[in-house]
């Protein structure tokens, strides 16, 4: 194990050590870097290590001798330690069901609650693996927690060279295959290694696009991180020219000598606006433009049954990200991982609160180069501290694309179908089109090819305009939601299009509408 990747939980366990700390909880799920470094600390402090585990018992870890028979059992295994006087370091692999949740099992928390506590006797060092944080409440004053990050470069090249070796396969742990693996435990790296190797024969910078692959389905595990490939670049988007300027200017600030001139990393940006407009779109460009990876983070996924799950489940992840730094997160529709908030102490004992704290928290503080890309929709749904400066650099309002943008989104995609835009009247369709979403005009170029392929002849104008005209936009069902948006956004978000909105269509007020397409602005003052 690497000392220096693993330096700071070292020094933080060596220190609460030293200061008479008898019990630590180590949150991890790669054993083996618990063992090593549980190693070097018994080293340092002069201690025999021992591991304890429900399978084995009590055992030595140099060789793996039985230290003490009849130890099976946690409460035994307590009640021994408590008796012992000798020094040592043992740590305890699978101790975590027995203090799991708010209450775990009460004799063993009872005596963990006395083995923590300051003694005039000498007793053993223990050191708590467990997979996921949090302790009962009756030890979390009682003993302090450190959470093992996940490897970096050091501990990755010593995996791929340990599995060269095991394989019996030339490793060349280039800096572009450990990058590949960022992000994985020791474990996960470990497979990925093997089944690149086993694959290709050789373990080097050839085996970066197989062990991105097995990366993507590790994270894909979790359910609540997607890894995907930038497959999509600011050139498909059409229109947004100020957010574009202004991503430009925040991506130099990655660049060499940004931080010599003094520019802190980029936090983020929250793109508000009507639904189809382009903000996932956003979001997948700027990885393709920065070369970063892409996480697409689902906060409404995060939340699970049991206690403690979900605070796990949003740590872990934001680990994750934290671990492929520089990368780009994408929160997509934050506001439905965030509904439910305010009443969160009624209906769920304070989860939600406690997971959506987290993430803003983590937000605000965080160190690492994560570029937070989060979209909206509706605006009510958002708790006011997410919109304050500090979480995000900036906020932007994605409107309608204006008749310029329009030309510009049906050349995107009639080249995205191999057509000549040149063969098309542009500004007929974008005049044809007022109202319309980017995905609305990207359907009608669709249904336009079909209405041309079922006639036996090439797609025209006329195909792509009879396709808007028998679509009714979503400016039409909801124009009164779209333009109160209009009007709040206007002094709290900086417009992503240069041009201003076009003003809507008017509408059949006798059209029947669904609830869902109804929606009271609370931000806009009645009657305004």
């Amino acid at each position: 194990m690497s000392r220096d990747a693993q330096q700071t939980p070292y020094a933080e366990i060596l220190l609460l050590a030293r200061a008479g700390a008898s019990v630590i909880q180590v949150t991890t799920h790669e054993w083996e870097r618990v063992q090593g470094l549980a190693v070097s600390l018994g080293q340092t402090l002069n201690l025999p290590t021992e591991v304890w585990s429900r399978a084995r018992g009590l055992y030595r870890l140099e060789d793996g001798s039985v230290r003490e028979d009849g130890l099976n059992r946690p409460l035994a295994l307590l009640t021994w330690l408590a008796d012992r006087e000798d020094k040592a370091l043992v740590v305890m692999e699978d101790f975590h069901p027995y203090i799991a949740g708010d209450r775990g099992a009460d004799e063993e928390i009872r005596r963990l609650r006395e083995l923590a506590r300051p003694g005039r006797k000498p007793r053993p060092l223990l050191l708590l693996s467990t997979p996921v944080p949090g302790l009962p409440i009756e030890l979390r004053k009682e003993i302090p927690e450190v959470e093992l990050p996940l490897p970096g470069p050091e501990d990755l090249e010593q995996v791929c060279r340990r599995v060269g070796e095991r394989l019996g396969k030339k490793a060349q742990p280039v800096p572009a295959l450990l990058d590949a693996a960022r992000g994985l435990t020791v474990m996960e790296a470990d497979l990925a290694f093997g089944q690149a190797a086993v694959e290709l024969g050789r373990l080097d910078g050839s085996a970066v696009g197989l062990v991105a692959r097995e990366k993507k389905r590790v994270i894909r595990q979790s359910e609540v991180l997607e890894y995907h490939d930038p497959d999509r670049n600011m050139d498909e988007v059409g229109g947004l020219e100020r957010l574009k300027e202004w991503l430009d200017q925040r991506g130099r600030a990655y660049g060499p000598g940004a931080q010599d001139y003094g520019l802190d990393a980029p936090k983020g940006v929250l793109l508000l606006g009507v639904q189809g407009c382009g903000k996932s779109l956003v979001a997948k460009s700027i990885a393709s433009a920065w070369q970063f990876p892409l996480l697409r983070f689902d906060v409404g996924k995060v939340y699970g049954s049991l206690v403690g799950q979900s605070e796990a489940s949003m740590r872990g992840a934001l680990k994750v990200a934290e671990a492929l730094a520089p990368c780009v997160l994408w929160i997509d529709e934050i506001e439905k991982g965030l509904s439910g908030l305010g009443s969160s102490g009624q209906t769920d004992g304070g989860t939600s609160a406690r997971v959506v704290g987290s993430l803003l928290t983590w937000m605000q503080e965080r160190s690492a180069p994560v570029f937070v890309v989060a979209t909206a929709n509706r605006v009510d749904q958002l708790p006011p501290e997410l919109l304050r400066k500090g979480r995000f650099d900036e906020i932007f309002f994605v409107d309608l694309p204006s008749r310029r943008a329009r030309e510009d989104i049906l050349a995107i995609h009639l080249k995205r179908k191999k057509r000549e835009p040149k063969g098309f009247d542009l500004a007929r369709l974008a005049a044809a089109s007022v109202g319309y979403s980017g995905a609305e005009l990207e359907e009608a170029v669709r249904e336009g090819l079909f209405r041309a392929f079922a006639e036996g002849v090439e797609v025209k104008d006329g195909h792509i305009e009879a396709a808007l005209k028998d679509t009714y936009p979503l400016s039409r069902t909801m124009r009164e939601e779209i333009e109160a948006l209009r009007k709040w956004a206007k002094v709290r978000a900086r417009a992503a299009a240069a041009d201003d909105g076009e003003p809507l269509p008017e509408t059949d007020k006798s059209t029947p509408r669904l609830k869902q397409e109804s929606w009271n602005n609370p931000f806009v003052p009645a009657g305004k």
